[in-house]
């Protein structure tokens, strides 16, 4: 299990020693540029790694160094040319969909995408350069080593491209490092730092990420349970308790405020630390899977695209999965998603599907008669069908 804190040093670093990191940040990012504009250019192959001694020497001339940035470069590139393709293909799609409708462009229709001649998608016009404002520098054990303190927690000694006046040894640099609440609350879980570092700059001030690990075995005994989640009951499980129910109230105040405003932030956070508040309810003492549902590949008029239309509530859900992943995690549970189609009009009783049997808030079966809270008859199919799945 990986985690990360992350750490100011501005404020506690010397003026001197930011300007080391400083030049490191200037020299790294023009060299970064150069070596992307070279892949793009074909002067330089896209791979994942390459010896120094092919590359060329521009700002930096610290053999390591040049590798990092290579190896930063052709990951940028990558990245760029997976979206770039996703790109020309919804196009081709649209472009597909349209001649199919009219029957036009026989000859295309009938083609497989992977059939078309297409230019390279560095030549297409659906390429386009990144953006380097907000780089980072990821560093493992080659270039920093951590060191304890007595002022502070630790020292983080960074290995510079820089060397000293006859050339023959880098440059370090000991940058300070406090920890804080969450970093604390990790050392104190049994986490231990990873041999990799961040060092970012944003907005002038500069950060170090530190990675922690922790083995957490999966559990092989326990119980099971379904989760439905939703707007005016946040959380809902197959074991038929209902928590969250306050968070509605919450929603509309938010939308009643100015974004990016003050005391819509502030409500955001607000709303942010109930919903880690109301996950932490959820009994997990004793659990070995636990069952969702899953938003992807559900099509926007889907039955699930109706329940979370509201744009609040469809981040309420993403930050309440995020916390539930982390809280399975953390804990060893096996995490199932299953498709939400379905759900809420299904019986959990005889497994007869109607969309008339479910009235706002109470489910009401056509065919059996069942009742239940609509909710919790939801999270009962959903744990079923999880289980099912992972059984089979």
């Amino acid at each position: 299990m990986i985690r990360t804190s992350k750490h100011n040093i501005t404020q506690i670093t010397n003026q001197g020693k930011l300007d080391y990191l400083d030049q490191l940040f200037v020299d790294y990012r023009e060299d970064l540029e150069v070596y992307i504009n070279y892949i793009i250019d074909g002067v330089l192959p896209l791979k994942t790694m390459m010896s120094s001694s092919l590359l060329p020497t521009e700002k930096i001339k610290h053999s390591r160094f040049k590798q990092l940035i290579y190896k930063q470069a052709s990951e940028i590139i990558r990245s760029q040319i997976d979206k770039c393709k996703k790109r020309r293909y919804s196009s081709y799609k649209k472009v597909y969909s349209y001649f199919k409708k009219n029957e036009k462009q026989v000859n295309f229709i009938n083609k497989k995408f992977s059939e078309l001649k297409l230019k390279d998608i560095l030549l297409s016009r659906y390429f386009t350069k990144p953006n380097l404002n907000n780089i980072s520098i990821g560093l493992d054990e080659r270039f920093f080593d951590i060191q304890y303190g007595k002022h502070f927690d630790n020292f983080v000694k960074v290995i510079l491209p820089f060397f000293n006046e006859k050339g023959t040894r880098a440059l370090q640099v000991k940058v300070p490092l406090q920890y804080h609440k969450h970093s604390l609350s990790l050392l104190n879980d049994g986490f231990t730092l990873r041999k990799n570092i961040q060092i970012k700059k944003v907005f002038g001030k500069y950060y170090i990420n530190l990675v922690w690990f922790k083995e957490v075995l999966p559990r092989t005994e326990g119980s099971s349970i379904g989760i439905d989640l939703g707007y005016n009951k946040l959380i809902t499980t197959s074991n038929k308790e209902v928590i969250g129910t306050e968070l509605k109230e919450l929603y509309q105040r938010i939308s009643n405020k100015k974004q990016g405003s003050k005391n819509f932030k502030d409500l955001l956070t607000h709303r942010d630390n109930l919903i880690n508040f109301y996950v932490n309810q959820i009994d997990v003492s004793d659990l070995k899977t636990m069952v969702i549902e899953d938003l992807v590949n559900v099509k926007y008029k889907s039955e699930l695209h109706k329940k979370i239309n509201n744009k609040l509530q469809r981040w309420s859900y993403r930050k309440t999965i995020d916390k539930i992943s982390r809280t399975c995690e953390v804990n060893g549970i096996e995490l199932v998603k299953v498709s939400p189609a379905y759900t809420s009009q299904t019986c959990s009783c005889c497994g007869y599907i109607d969309k008339n049997s479910r009235k706002l808030e109470d489910f009401y079966c056509v065919s059996c008669g069942y009742e239940i809270d609509a909710d919790i008859n939801a999270s009962i199919n959903i744990h079923n069908r999880g289980i099912y799945s992972s059984s089979n």
